[in-house]
């Protein structure tokens, strides 16, 4: 998820403050929609990321300027309390906002509860044909969509690089899994059970499931029943998860980001790790909070390839709901239509380091051009499934356990503990809808 991490000190200040902002009235207003000098307001929710932010205001300026009947209203938020103030919204008797930003991990709260209103035909027909799998999946019920990809989320197939490091060491970046596995070794220091420096790092709480998903389907595996139950305790499940353990057992890298609830791409950024699997949302996290120069004190370059074929499994990212109870509706429509337009999405995506969801922007120059670090993922995107009916969320706290509990075990049960992981994610965390 592209969301900073904050501490529990930092989110308990974040919760008191808002309270006391909703109780004080604030600058914010409620979200509803008004007429203001004879245009009708549309108010636009979002969670509190600058750069973002920034990207939203300029599509609702740009809507404005095209659609002289309308005013948009952007609306932040804190991330830690965001999913709560929607689900106050969406649930109130009067309406609140109109057009909702929102990850894809908490749509099926939402749309289970039928508080969304449906994607108009003509749009949804678009969805269909022009939106690659990942991106929509969530976004369904009884066949019908209640959201709008605004990105493809992908947690898997890149990786920073701490340059100086590399040519510190004289060595090269590693293309391929035995040059990787091997580079990771040679350059980590191990001091007792403390790993002072890293080597090749994905044990997070983002990158860990992603990673170990795509090495399963990159053996030929499969992890989705055709009954759409997880099954982990396969040959090819049981070999990446000895994959991952080696990791971790031969001093490569360590549980701290994993159980600290941190990205391991910190490690990079503070020269404590050579190589991290993320997103490429965090090249800009190594610019902006880090002040970090791009190709001279990192990179960004692709994972080497687990198994023969390129495969990855990818959970739907951010996208843009319009609840029922909202006065405006068809209003919100027309604007989410407008963000949704390739030449209007493709400039969101670039503002906010985002991979573009439609099949047709995966040729578009304008963003290769303006995003040349992360073109090489726009090949494999059509390589990547859904990661399925389920609530990623709950799905990876309980995977994330299960290794935390293999790695501390002095006599671990890979087969026993994947199968029992399995169980506890088809019975607790499958979605209990029809997305047919």
């Amino acid at each position: 998820m592209k969301i900073r991490k904050r501490s529990a000190a930092a989110i308990a200040v974040v919760l008191c403050l808002s309270l006391l902002a909703g109780c004080s009235g604030g600058d914010k207003k409620s979200g509803s929609s008004s007429k203001e000098d004879g245009r009708t307001t549309l108010t636009f929710w979002c969670h509190d990321n600058e750069p973002w932010v920034k990207a939203y205001k300029e599509m609702a300026k740009k809507f404005e300027e095209a659609n002289s009947e309308y005013k948009v209203e952007v609306q932040e938020y804190p991330y830690e309390v965001y999913n709560d103030k929607i689900q106050t919204a969406l649930t109130s008797s009067t309406s609140g906002p109109d057009v909702i930003a929102v990850w894809g991990g908490m749509a099926p709260n939402f749309i289970k509860s039928d508080a969304l209103s449906e994607v108009p035909a003509d749009l949804s027909k678009e969805m269909d044909e022009d939106y690659m799998e990942p991106t929509v999946g969530i976004y369904q019920k009884d066949g019908k969509y209640y959201g709008v990809p605004m990105e493809f989320n992908l947690e898997y197939g890149g990786m920073i690089v701490n340059k100086k490091l590399f040519n510190e060491a004289g060595i090269a970046y590693p293309e391929t899994w035995e040059e990787l596995r091997r580079t990771s070794k040679e350059v980590s220091e191990q001091n007792g059970d403390i790993v002072e420096v890293k080597g090749f790092e994905m044990i997070d709480t983002d990158a860990l499931i992603c990673n170990y998903l795509a090495m399963i389907l990159q053996q030929g595996g499969q992890y989705l029943q055709d009954d759409d139950s997880v099954n982990f305790a396969t040959p090819e499940g049981i070999a990446a998860m000895n994959e991952i353990l080696s990791m971790v057992k031969d001093g490569e890298c360590d549980l701290e980001n994993l159980t600290a609830d941190e990205y391991c791409y910190n490690d990079v950024y503070q020269d404590k790790g050579y190589m991290s699997s993320v997103g490429s949302w965090a090249i800009g996290e190594g610019t902006d909070s880090y002040d970090l120069t791009y190709g001279e004190d990192f990179e960004y370059v692709q994972v080497p390839q687990y198994g023969e074929k390129m495969a990855f499994a990818s959970e739907t990212g951010w996208g843009i709901i319009v609840p029922e109870n909202g006065k405006n509706k068809d209003a919100a429509w027309e604007f989410v239509k407008f963000f949704s337009q390739p030449e209007n999405l493709v400039q969101h995506n670039i503002a906010c380091n985002q991979l573009p969801p439609r099949k047709s922007l995966l040729d578009s120059e304008e963003y290769k051009e303006a995003m040349p670090n992360v073109t090489f993922l726009l090949d494999i995107l059509p390589s990547g499934q859904w990661m399925g009916p389920y609530n990623t969320s709950d799905m990876r706290d309980v995977f994330n356990q299960t290794f935390i509990d293999l790695c501390q075990s002095d006599d671990p049960d890979v087969e026993g503990a994947l199968k029992e992981a399995s169980e506890k994610i088809t019975k607790e965390c499958q979605i209990g809808y029809s997305m047919d």
